[in-house]
């Protein structure tokens, strides 16, 4: 069916689209056609898919079937084709179209002037004719060039796998792995996906059930397994009971099935296979990936070889040195901070930790005076695993900080930590903000660390723990064998502050707060209310404290609307609307213009994981939008179009995102209908990010059921275990 793209209702990152498009095709069922006071008589339709062309400038032919939602009768596309058209005002609407990046309306213009008829003949088999035209380089060809062969020559096997969700660049990186015989491969072994870099089993699974083939197939059981453990993972864990694992996987494969199609024995067998073939690893009834058990064993044996280094010399005569060190410093420690001080520079690995405003930062300065006075000639590096922890380290002890990341060479997320790499030049180690490193960033740290080294750990075990998975700071706390300094007297906010009173009442399972100026909360029944209420609350405290003050944060990133996705919408348009006086550009679904609040939401080269930052200006050049950015630190960040796919709005953040920050004022909606991720460390997380005020909107029967619901430690790891057997072990060995 013949149609053109109108307006966009819905479009996703991953290329999901729910549009609205117009055709004169009488074919389109009555229950389909959707009013509309445009376009004359054309008859209106929604239509749903993948990478669906989102301009009007060109026409597409469109093939699906007719599905029945909520919203009514949609067309569900399983192939589209772009239309391209013959005569010259319709060529240039093709090249215009945005279909083939680099040529914008003028040179669209240029080309088809100077070639008319010719034009597509010259993309095809003459491309080099293009330097012709004024403006295009060499470069910029290659560019063009790149971009419509990549349309073209993928364009049946993006047809053929749109309806699964496949992105453009991954039907790419199949023809780059299988060539021109991909859809061939594809249509006859589709489980051959699982040896391409991001084909998961749900994806491949569905191609496979659409072809027909068997579903007894071995790379399909180890496509199943791999799934299965790499779900936990993103749920914390580092392994799955045995009988855990197969139950998940035999319901997995044999979902939506008439009869039973694989056996648990089938399943048994695969992980036998896997384990054989080192991908997996099963150890009693643990059944890991077999990376996973790699990082959390080398990162226990790390540790004790530097709790059992016989030639570790600590710094002497510290009493005195800590005097010193008070005198250079201009304050006094309290008799924690100095035992904390002393504990933490005569051991080889040792853990600092405390509440918030609990002074770990006084002896934090403390401790680096004292070092670099006694060993001036030492390297020290100080670090945190984010870009915002860093930096606010930085800040508070004068010494440069680095993310973890930078400092291990890890460049972005996509890559693994590598242990062949060579060794930390750094004497002194000190990771801030320990409680957000999970297993493998853990490993990644622990195999770089040269013998003789000294790591020190802050951080607060009682916040919520690592996104990755793992509990690394508390397992290495429950170990009882790292010596730990836990500072617990409150300095940083007055001594009648709510917010550190809350803080310490909410560790304790109480639900008695203390409610005033800096602790409020504002009641409220369901999530409209509560949004309308964020909105309000945010606007107030904005005009106060302005917009980079006030932190939003939410349980939830999708869920619901109080989501940090909802809210970064409605706050968007509320503070920063379209306007004629306002530039802005479109990133996929997205509207962004200057003066927006952005957060990074992964690690690349210029910038870290939750950066936080505002657009300063939008620059267009050869067809392309640059966005500037200005980072809270001052740094000046440009971004492409395809870069602001690593970017969200920051009005509001999950409350994970919020780690390592402070702001002055926190507002957090909490609700009942948030259950499934109320718990204790979640609003004790929250509510120590504030400086000055926290703001609550909801149910206090929301609050009650976070503070009483406590299970951080619900993770399966044994990395405690570990520890306490390999030193045994050792300590066994030296005696004999």
């Amino acid at each position: 069916m013949r149609c053109r793209y109108e307006r966009t209702f819905f479009q996703s990152k991953d290329g999901y689209c729910v549009f609205l498009f117009r055709t004169n095709d009488p074919s389109v069922p009555q229950a389909a056609r959707k009013p509309s006071r445009t376009s004359g008589d054309s008859i209106h339709f929604v239509a749903v898919g993948f990478n669906l062309p989102d301009t009007n400038t060109v026409e597409v032919d469109l093939e699906g079937s007719w599905v029945e939602s909520k919203y009514g009768s949609q067309l569900a596309v399983e192939q589209c084709e772009t239309v391209v058209p013959t005569d010259e005002r319709g060529l240039v609407a093709y090249l215009s179209s945005g279909l083939i990046k680099g040529v914008g309306p003028e040179t669209a213009k240029a080309i088809v002037k100077r070639f008319g008829s010719r034009t597509m003949e010259v993309f095809d088999h003459s491309p080099e004719e293009l330097l012709q035209i004024r403006g295009i380089s060499k470069k910029k060809m290659d560019k063009i060039v790149a971009s419509y062969q990549k349309s073209k020559g993928l364009k049946d096997l993006v047809a053929y796998l749109s309806p699964y969700g496949v992105s453009v660049n991954k039907a790419a990186k199949i023809k780059e792995h299988f060539g021109d015989d991909s859809l061939d491969i594809i249509k006859t072994d589709p489980f051959q996906l699982f040896k391409v870099k991001g084909f998961g089993f749900l994806t491949v699974d569905a191609i496979a059930r659409q072809t027909k083939v068997s579903l007894n197939h071995p790379l399909r059981y180890a496509g199943a397994l791999a799934y299965v453990l790499d779900e936990a993972r993103v749920s914390g864990h580092l392994f799955l009971p045995t009988d855990s694992a197969v139950e998940k996987c035999h319901e997995l494969l044999n979902r939506d099935c008439a009869s039973e199609v694989v056996t648990e024995q089938d399943i048994r067998d695969a992980i036998k296979r896997g384990c054989s073939e080192g991908t997996l690893y099963l150890e009693g009834t643990r059944l890991y990936l077999a990376y996973e058990r790699k990082c959390e064993v080398e990162v226990a044996k790390r540790v004790v070889s530097m709790l059992r280094d016989a030639n570790f010399v600590p710094i002497s005569n510290l009493p005195d040195r800590i005097s010193k060190a008070e005198k250079s410093l201009g304050y006094t420690l309290a008799d924690g901070q100095r035992k904390a001080v002393a504990k933490c520079l005569s051991n080889p690995c040792s853990i600092l930790t405390g509440g918030p405003g609990t002074g770990k930062t006084s002896t934090l300065r403390a401790i680096l005076e004292v070092y670099k006075a006694a060993k001036p000639n030492y390297e020290i590096l100080l670090a945190a695993p984010t870009g915002r922890a860093s930096r606010r380290m930085t800040e508070q002890t004068g010494v440069a900080a680095y993310t973890l990341h930078s400092a291990l060479g890890i460049i972005t997320d996509e890559e693994s930590p590598m242990n062949d790499q060579e060794l930390l030049s750094s004497d002194l180690i000190i990771v801030d903000e320990f409680s957000m490193v999970d297993m493998r960033l853990a490993y990644a740290l622990f195999s770089r660390l040269k013998p003789g080294a000294q790591i020190i750990m802050v951080g607060d075990p009682d916040q919520l723990p690592s996104v990755g998975a793992g509990n690394v700071l508390r397992e290495l706390i429950r170990s009882d064998l790292i010596p730990i300094s836990k500072l617990e007297i409150v300095f940083r906010q007055a001594s009648n502050s709510r917010i550190a009173l809350n803080a310490h009442l909410i560790n304790t399972n109480e639900t008695n707060l203390l409610y005033g100026s800096d602790f409020v909360l504002y009641p409220a029944d369901t999530g409209e209310q509560a949004a309308k209420m964020v909105l309000k609350l945010y606007v107030e405290e904005a005009n106060k404290h302005g917009i980079e003050g006030v932190q939003v944060l939410s349980p939830f990133r999708k869920k619901g609307v109080v989501s940090a996705d909802s809210l970064n919408t409605v706050i968007h348009d509320l503070v920063n609307p379209k306007s004629n006086y306002v530039d802005e550009v479109k990133c996929g679904a997205r509207v962004f213009r200057v003066g927006d609040r952005i957060i990074q939401t992964c690690n690349r080269p210029e910038v870290s994981n939750g950066d936080v930052g505002v657009i300063t200006g939008i620059e267009r050049e050869d067809d392309e939008a640059y966005i500037n950015v200005r980072m809270l630190d001052g740094r000046e960040v440009r971004y492409t179009q395809e870069g602001m796919d690593d970017v969200e709005f920051s009005y509001c953040m999950t409350i994970h995102k919020s780690q390592g920050a402070e702001y002055p004022v926190i507002i957090l909606p909490l609700l009942k209908e948030q259950y499934i991720m109320l718990r204790r460390n979640l609003i004790y997380t929250a509510v120590t990010r504030a400086k000055q005020k926290v703001i609550l909107i909801g149910q206090k029967q929301a609050l009650f059921t976070a503070v009483h619901k406590c299970d951080v430690d619900k993770r399966n790891t044994v990395l405690a275990d570990r520890v306490v057997a390999y030193y045994e072990r050792e300590k066994v060995k030296k005696v004999s």
